[in-house]
């Protein structure tokens, strides 16, 4: 029998799980990723003395199967449970994202990459591989081009999970099925990582919502003991959506020199000496308004698109679009 051979663009929650849905069925799946590392915005930065968690920092669980999917990665210590000591913010439009119980908290152990662990399989993965058109031989088949003038296939089928512009400009020259791509709105998202000599002297670990300016502050590396805590003391800055888009094409030292001021007046604190920082930028961090269905489906059900940003903003959205655009997959090639 030949072989099913599926391209998956894109390597974060979304495309890694339905590369491994595919791959369990016997497909021969190839997936391509543009950057260094795995996981998208499931993101750690290695510094000098640790790890920084500057995308998502912690994921919840509503679905059945993504709760049992974090059981499991924490049964192979990929996943932990997290119970910062958090201060809520007042912001009246802020107040429903401070309704989730800490019981129900989980981090990637021991950085938030390390959450994909579980998906990571026999089938290959090209790393720094920006896939630029996806080109129609037939019906049936369809060969990648990259931004190096590389040229990969045939494939019988191709899920893209890219951020949804970037989706939708691959994808609106093939079909106008994909226009409705252009209906999702995402929101940019500036993250500072600033590691202080001595400890922030705070009561908390982490804040929500504190400001207009952050929506998002915490110490990247967790303890129980605040004299104990290991300098230099890491902290991430996440801005809120209305700030990022008011400073997007700010340059970095301007965003990380507001950042911080934002952090000292929200905190009651004077701030440590800071051993270093970095900023961010991340373009498409937040989906705002989703797709409104798991998946979008066009060229007789062979090219699928997936992301968090079919069905909202949470990383669970991510592993259940992928999936589903997985089984779509199957429904369609093996019936």
């Amino acid at each position: 029998m030949k072989s099913i051979r599926i391209a998956i663009i894109g390597a974060g929650m979304a495309g890694l799980k339905a590369a491994s849905t595919l791959h369990k069925v016997g497909m021969d799946v190839t997936v391509f990723e543009k950057s260094r590392g795995l996981g998208g915005r499931l993101a750690s930065r290695r510094t000098a003395f640790g790890h920084f968690n500057h995308g998502a920092q912690y994921v919840t669980a509503r679905h059945p199967g993504f709760a049992a999917y974090l059981e499991q990665a924490a049964s192979h210590n990929a996943a932990q449970n997290w119970k910062p000591n958090l201060h809520r913010g007042d912001i009246p439009a802020m107040q429903s994202a401070g309704n989730l119980a800490l019981d129900h908290w989980y981090q990637g152990a021991p950085q938030m990459n390390k959450l994909i662990s579980p998906l990571v399989d026999a089938f290959t993965i090209h790393k720094q591989h920006r896939i630029t058109r996806i080109e129609q031989l037939d019906r049936k088949s369809f060969v990648l081009h990259d931004d190096l003038d590389g040229e990969f296939g045939p494939f019988d089928g191709v899920i893209v999970t890219a951020p949804a512009p970037q989706t939708a400009e691959l994808l609106r020259p093939l079909s106008a099925r994909y226009d409705a791509i252009g209906d999702v709105v995402t929101a940019p998202c500036w993250a500072v990582m600033a590691a202080f000599e001595q400890p922030l002297p705070t009561a908390f670990d982490a804040m929500l919502h504190p400001s207009p300016a952050i929506s998002w502050a915490a110490r990247s590396t967790q303890s129980d003991d605040l004299f104990h805590r290991r300098c230099p003391d890491p902290w991430v800055l996440h801005a809120s959506p209305q700030w990022s888009r008011d400073h997007l094409e700010d340059d970095k030292d301007r965003v990380i020199e507001n950042l911080l001021a934002a952090l000292r007046d929200v905190s009651g604190v004077k701030l440590p000496q800071l051993h270093s920082v970095q900023a961010h930028r991340w373009r498409y961090a937040r989906t705002e308004q989703p797709l409104g269905s798991s998946h979008l489906n066009g060229m007789n059900g062979r090219v699928i698109a997936a992301g968090d940003w079919c069905l909202g903003a949470r990383v669970e959205a991510a592993w259940r679009s992928g999936q589903s655009a997985a089984h779509a997959m199957i429904e369609t090639l093996i019936g």
